[in-house]
This record gives structure tokens, sequence and C-alpha cells, in this order.
């Protein structure tokens, strides 16, 4: 039958006599049976399938008019769409499965990760409480220090406000290579004292001699100083250093500006040298200076001395005069008597005094507070507890070695 003797109607009636086929299997089936029968087969080369696609192309131009042409082809393409779009979801069903699977082998694995990351933390947090039971009190207590291997440095910084000075204390190991005042100037630039809600203090602008002989420190500073401009800051330079350097072996603290005699400081006029008493650093009240952000207080000396322990208790019930201090003892504490024995501090509380576990930033004041009275210990009599933190309360309990421990980064 010639091609020209069928006009485009006849055409369309023959293949519309030509029975229905329909694919009833899925897209997904069809793409796993063309993948698996290609694993099978010898890769032909690269042209044979543009070239049998050309010639059926040709082949169909050849037998067909235009129009019919035409629309064949936009029912092939519609086909072929829909088989490309059934084969794309079909790959990305797979690699959607393989995604899947992969994320959730991952997160199997962060999660057991995680789970022994945690109890790996947990351990060592719990060692590390076993080791130290005073990590999270306020100051240094003798069990956490050890004498032949480390050493404290107490570093006086003034508060946001410069109304303080607040003694800050860090632990170090000991190094025999090196000065007192050495591993000092080494530590100042480390310290923290923003984070700490404090005034950012050091380190200080000065070069530094110590003189082992004669126990003497110089401290040689730039003619355009900070420490002489206002008041507050001479005061605070003044009480600063005195802190610092008393009762650390230091006899004297020579003052010097670029090599010459002396500090002008101002209202105190030129200074050459800061007496250093240990006595004016003895005998005082500790009291809570609460910065915002941070759990406990800090525990902060008064400039005042006091003539006995108990005038120093009367003190921490009301605070200092401004204001600006807090008291470090509650009004609900009371207690009977306090007696001294054997250098141990023996308080006896009254009946109506009961300890609970919010106690401990005062406890830790009273302590320090008779650490200034060179009290060994103290014991409580009438305890409504018999623990508070790690303390026994029926058995004497250590006073502090300095106050408001800190970490220093390396």
């Amino acid at each position: 039958m010639k091609k020209s003797q069928l006009s485009d109607k006849q055409l369309e009636d023959l293949l519309g006599q030509m029975p229905k086929i329909k694919d009833h299997r899925d897209s997904r089936d069809i793409y796993q049976n063309i993948a698996h029968r290609a694993e099978k087969r010898r890769k032909m080369p690269t042209w044979v399938i543009p070239g049998a696609a050309l010639a059926a192309v040709l082949f169909l131009a050849f037998i067909l008019s235009p129009g019919l042409l035409g629309n064949n082809l936009t029912g092939q393409q519609s086909m072929d769409s829909s088989f490309s779009k059934g084969d794309k979801s079909s790959m990305n069903t797979a690699t959607s499965d393989d995604s899947a699977k992969k994320s959730a082998v991952e997160q199997g694995n962060r999660l057991m990760g995680d789970t022994t990351n945690k109890k790996i933390n947990t351990e060592e947090f719990a060692a590390m409480d076993k080791a130290n039971p005073y990590a999270g009190l306020i100051s240094v207590y003798p069990d956490e220090l050890s004498s032949k291997s480390s050493q404290i440095f107490t570093f006086a910084i003034p508060d946001q406000q410069a109304m303080a000075i607040v003694p800050v204390s860090v632990i170090r190991p000991k190094d025999k290579g090196k000065s007192w005042i050495d591993n000092y100037i080494e530590i100042m630039p480390k310290l923290t004292e923003a984070e700490w809600g404090l005034t950012d203090y050091y380190p200080i602008n000065a070069n530094w001699k110590y003189d082992e002989a004669t126990s003497k420190l110089t401290m040689d500073v730039k003619q355009d100083h900070p420490y002489r401009y206002g008041s507050a800051a001479e005061v605070n330079f003044v009480d600063s250093m005195t802190d610092n350097f008393t009762d650390v072996g230091i006899e004297k603290l020579l003052l010097t500006t670029e090599g010459e005699p002396g500090i002008e400081l101002g209202n105190f006029g030129l200074m050459k040298e800061i007496p250093l008493n240990a006595e004016a650093t003895k005998r005082r009240a500790y009291l809570f200076l609460k910065v915002q952000g941070l759990t406990n207080p800090y525990l902060v000396p008064t400039k005042d001395q006091h003539k006995s322990i108990d005038e120093a208790f009367a003190q921490m019930e009301t605070g200092d005069e401004k204001g600006y201090l807090a008291p470090s003892l509650p009004d609900n504490f009371k207690f009977a008597q306090s007696v001294t024995k054997d250098k141990v501090l023996e308080l006896t509380l009254s009946d109506e005094t009961k300890l609970k576990e919010d106690f401990m930033p005062n406890l830790e004041a009273i302590l320090m507070t008779a650490s200034e009275f060179e009290y060994k210990g103290v014991r409580f009599t009438n305890p409504n507890i018999d623990q508070l933190g790690p303390f026994n309360l029926k058995e004497v309990l250590p006073v502090p070695l300095a106050p408001n421990k800190k970490v220093v980064r390396e």
C-alpha cells in the first residue's frame, strides 16, 4: 500500500481500530527492571542509541502526514514526559530513601556519641566533685591546695562602680624556676575581670623589679600613668597594691616614675612608697557584694578593723556605712554565745536559728571572718542540721585560705 493512497482520516481510523495497550506496572518497577537488565548487558557504543532513535524518527516522518505526525509527536512527548517524570520520581524516591537511611545512621551515631560524651562528662564531673567537694564554694580551702606543688595569688580588683575592692584568688602550680613576682606578672594579663563583673584593671602598666636580698619590690610607671586622675582611682590604686603585696614576703613597695623616685597621685601628692603593714589587713569583717549574673556573692573585707569577732559579726548583720556592701548574716541567724578554745571559735546557735542550704554563702562569710582573727576552725553547737554542703556541722570546720577563687585561662 502506497502512502499516497491513504488520507489522514483513513490513517486515523486504522490506528483507532488497533487494540489498546495499557501497562499496569509501576514506573519504579519499570526503572528497576531496565537498570537490572542494563547491568547484565555489555555497554553498547555511544552512537547506537542516538542512531536508532534517528532512524525511527525518519521512518515515522516518511509514512505519516505532517498533521498526524504532529499529533503523534504530541502524544509521544506526553508519554515521554510522563515516563520521564515517573523515572525521575523513582530516582528521587530512591535518593530520598538512601538519604533517609544515611541520615538515620548518622543520627544514631551522633546520639550514641552524645550519650557516650554525656556519660564521660558525668563521670568526669563526679570525679571532680569527689576529688574537690569545695569546687562550687566561694573561697579556697586547705584541702584544695597542695603546699608543695601549688600556691595562691590574690589580686585586688575594683568593682564596676569603683566603690569596693574585691580580692580575687587564683591557684597556680609552683614554678621553681620563677620567683613569686614573676608568676604574679605572668598571671595579670590572663585575668578576665569583665567576665567576673568587675573593672578591667589588670595588667598594671609598669615595670617590676624585685630584690630578694632586701625583700623590696620596685614598681616603675610612665609619666602618663592612669592612677593619678581622680580621687577614686588614687584610692583604689593604693588599696589594691596594699592588698596585693601585703603578707606575701615583700617588705616594701617602692614607687618610681620612669626611674625617678615617687609617683604623683594627685590628692596623695608624690608617693615614694606604699606601706605594707600586715596588721592593717587583719581583724576585718567580710560583707557581700552581689553582682548580677553571678550565683554567689563576692566576699569583700571591710576597711575598718574590729576589736573582737563579736564586733565583726555585728557589722556583718548591718553591712557597710554607705549601704553599698550587703549584710552577710541574715536576720534569722542568732547565736547565744561565742567561745574561743584552742584557736577554735565555738558558736552556740539559738533554738530559733534554722540553717538551710541557702545559708552556705553566709557560712563562708563567717569562716572567712574567723580567719581574720587567726582562728584555725569554727564549731557550731546546737545546729538543726548535721550537714551543709561539704561541711559536717558536727565537726570543726576549716577556715578558708583566701576568698573569691577564680580560674584563669592558659
